[in-house]
């Protein structure tokens, strides 16, 4: 594991060095704000979709797939503010008879966003805070345990249902041809199924950090190479650490398993459109529903849904 993050750290260090390496008269960084879709599309939980079940203590799978679209309803009249709804749905369709999709995770939300604008402090500006409620269920019905021990959880079709609330900051800052985002949130579970009391930890804190590069803006500026003018290949490392607290059966309050580590290196190459090919690295609890009261080890690669990271520059 130790080896792990110090491998993790080195790749973010490497990859904001090389950016750095773009030809410049001067030496000093000059920010840029990003407008609000940019910032936005850091913010959304891109959707993605698995090549098998990947390597690690997982079942064989076909493939996971993360179904997370955003409807977005701002008002002219209230500026600076946007309610989001997305129905997102996790699906696992495992490499079994009649290749069956046992227990997804229904993650209904609606996310209230604010925008801070600062013209005295434009440092602080663009900084954003959010409120969410949200729900995290299986959709079943049967009882929680195999049978009358109480030992065995029912992953079939036992019953789990959860009701969150969470909140946060975030920010997003860009630089030529890179851009930055960093998020720190906080989530409560306010009710849950009785049999999960003591099992579940009721919070979450977590901290996530994006680093974003265009790199045929990169090979352009430096060689003036034109088939890279107006191209978007596009390097991506987000790290995701966080923390599981409150009462957790077979978890002291400092057990490294209430730890979760979520790293993600993309690629987008300027021929594909809107695709992008993703190597992931998880650990931690599973977050897929009732599987929770396993720690997941992962490693995995597939495709994942490409945004449009460097388009306008409109600021509020």
């Amino acid at each position: 594991m130790k080896k792990f993050i110090l491998y993790i750290l080195f790749c973010l260090l490497s990859s904001v060095t090389f950016a750095q390496r773009e030809r410049d008269t001067t030496f000093r960084i000059n920010w840029e704000q990003t407008s609000w879709d940019e910032t936005m599309n850091l913010f959304y939980e891109p959707g993605y979709l698995t090549a098998g079940g990947g390597l690690g203590n997982i079942e064989p799978l076909l493939f996971e797939g993360n179904i997370v679209p955003y409807y977005r309803i701002g008002l002219d009249a209230i500026k600076h503010w946007a309610f989001i709804i997305s129905p997102q749905v996790i699906v696992r369709m495992y490499n079994d008879y009649s290749y069956p999709v046992r227990t997804p995770s229904y993650e209904p939300r609606i996310i209230l966003v604010h925008q801070t604008l600062t013209e005295k402090h434009p440092a602080f500006s663009g900084w954003f805070q959010y409120a969410s409620l949200y729900h995290h269920s299986n959709g079943q019905d049967g009882y929680f345990y195999t049978d009358s021990t109480n030992t065995t959880i029912n992953t079939h079709d036992g019953s789990f249902s959860t009701n969150w609330i969470e909140a946060g900051t975030f920010f997003a800052r860009a630089h030529s041809t890179r851009q930055y985002y960093a998020k720190l949130y906080g989530k409560y579970c306010y009710q849950l199924d009785t049999m999960l009391n003591g099992l579940y930890g009721r919070w979450r804190f977590n901290f996530d950090l994006k680093f974003e590069w265009n790199i045929a803006k990169t090979i352009y500026n430096l060689f003036n190479i034109q088939y890279f003018k107006n191209k978007e290949s596009i390097f991506s490392n987000v790290l995701k650490f966080g923390v599981i607290a409150g009462n957790m059966a077979k978890r002291d309050a400092l057990d490294i398993h209430r730890c979760v580590l979520d790293y993600t290196i993309s690629f987008k190459p300027a021929f594909l459109q809107d695709v992008t090919i993703f190597a992931q690295y998880y650990w931690g609890e599973d977050y897929y529903n009732i599987y929770f009261n396993r720690t997941l080890r992962l490693f995995r690669v597939g495709l994942t849904a490409h945004s449009e990271f460097f388009s306008r520059k409109t600021i509020f």
